[in-house]
Formats: structure tokens, C-alpha cells, sequence
């Protein structure tokens, strides 16, 4: 199974947007995919690219070859990923990235470098995203509470905070 953070709300039910995990994985592997294209692939292939592993690098090689073997069928073009974050898997630091901070700063919130250590690879790749300048503070407010990170209730997202709109899927 793989992981599904509650405040990516319905978004697991309809795989319409690329889950965080997601995003994570298409990192490892060095390609982006658009939010149209991952729409044009079947919902059992993206629940595929869901549950696929990347923890060995037999593991991220196989899903490449999946991934790119499902856009090739469905006419998707794949492009290749340069990121900084991703080349250097930041979300895998020691420290607490200077974004996540400052991020968390802004939302009264602090972050140990052990409490960072302790959290999952997916947590740490979610706080990361969810920390970037273009992205509001809702979803990282929710990604704290639900980690245990501060205090809830997490806030309510209303239906305008999207987790993603179109051209959004895959930045």
C-alpha cells in the first residue's frame, strides 16, 4: 500500500491529481509528467505508478520502464525532471531544509532536526513541497497537524484549495 496523507482529501479515491507519493517517485525516477497527461493514463495505470516501489534502484529502474511504457500507450509525453531538490533528494538532509523553516516559521510553528530525522521519507518529501514559496500555507498547516508537527485541528480546507488545477500537476 502506499501512503495517503488525509490532506490530499478525496484526491486517492479518484487519482484525478498525482499524489504527493507520487510526485515523489516520478522525482526519483527524473521525469515529470503534466496533469493532463496523467489523466490520459487508465485508473488502474495510475494506480500502478501509485503502489509501485522505488526503494532499491532495480525497484526505480522497473518503475521507469512502467511509467514510461504506460505514456508511450496512451500518446503521453514525458519530460525529463531537472531539480535541484530532487537531484539531491534535499528531503533526505540531516537538517531541516532552510524553506521547510522558514515556512514553518511563518505558520508559528519549529521543527528539531531529530524530529525531521524521524519522519519518513514521504513525510519529509511532502513538507518539502508543501513549503514552497508558490504553494499557500493550508496544505502545510494540514500536513503538520496530521504528522503531528503542531497542534489540531488541522484547517478546514474549502473546495477552492485545490491540491492541484490544471497545469499543476507535476511542478
Amino acid at each position: 500500500m502506499y501512503r495517503q496523507f488525509r490532506f490530499e482529501g478525496d484526491i486517492h479515491e479518484k487519482l484525478d491529481c498525482v499524489p504527493l507519493t507520487v510526485r515523489r517517485k516520478l522525482d526519483l525516477a527524473q521525469l515529470k509528467i503534466s496533469l493532463e497527461g496523467w489523466q490520459a493514463l487508465t485508473r488502474p495505470e495510475r494506480q500502478a505508478l501509485c503502489h509501485l516501489p522505488v526503494d532499491t534502484v532495480e525497484d526505480l529502474a522497473t518503475y521507469r520502464d512502467v511509467l514510461q511504457g504506460f505514456c508511450a500507450r496512451s500518446n503521453v509525453t514525458l519530460k525529463p525532471l531537472a531539480d535541484e531538490d530532487a537531484e539531491k533528494r534535499t528531503w533526505n538532509s540531516l537538517e531541516v531544509p532552510a524553506l521547510v523553516t522558514s515556512r514553518l516559521q511563518e505558520l508559528g510553528a519549529r521543527l528539531e532536526s531529530a524530529a525531521w530525522r524521524a519522519l519518513d521519507e514521504e513525510a519529509r518529501y511532502a513538507l518539502l513541497k508543501l513549503s514552497h514559496p508558490k504553494r499557500g500555507p493550508e496544505k502545510l498547516h494540514a500536513a503538520c497537524v496530521e504528522l503531528g508537527l503542531m497542534p489540531g485541528p488541522a484547517p478546514k480546507l474549502e473546495p477552492e484549495v485545490v491540491v492541484c488545477a490544471p497545469g499543476e500537476g507535476r511542478s
